[in-house]
């Protein structure tokens, strides 16, 4: 996809990681071009079934809530699982620089969970949820950041 003006091009090869608790989102910029590039997700079931609580509300609603420990497991392990994709993706030399948008609350974990040589190449962090939104309006907000 063509990156319009009066959006700035990327001179370098640029991986940006769009992040959740549990998705990633990988786009490749370089000069005006913007191209998908994957996704990597943790899925929260187990194997017994134990990570949830469901039931009916009074009202005759059906509501299901994930065990807050599992969830936090999950989260630690994705944030893992997205190092790993990232160390991997800089070793196959995909990109010379990285930015990530991740939750606010997360944004310590997901960088200390980096490898000192991707840690190197983060060039901007933006503390949002992104990951539902078209591209153009993550480049535009991480723009309006930098």
């Amino acid at each position: 996809m063509h990156i319009p003006e009066p959006l700035q091009a990327y001179e370098k090869p640029t991986l940006l990681a769009v992040c959740d608790n549990e998705h990633a989102r990988f786009f490749l910029l370089q000069d005006r071009e913007s191209t998908e590039e994957g996704e990597i997700y943790v899925d929260h079931a187990s194997e017994d079934g134990n990570d949830r609580t469901s039931g009916i509300t009074s009202g005759g609603g059906h509501f299901a809530e994930m065990n807050e420990k599992l969830e936090d497991q999950s989260e630690r392990h994705f944030a893992k699982l997205l190092a790993q994709e990232l160390h991997r993706r800089f070793q196959t030399k995909e990109y010379e620089e990285l930015i990530m948008t991740v939750p606010e609350p997360r944004i310590h974990e997901f960088v200390d969970g980096l490898h000192n040589d991707v840690r190197a190449r983060l060039i901007l962090m933006v503390g949002k949820t992104l990951t539902k939104e078209p591209i153009l309006e993550v480049l535009e907000r991480i723009q309006k950041t930098a």
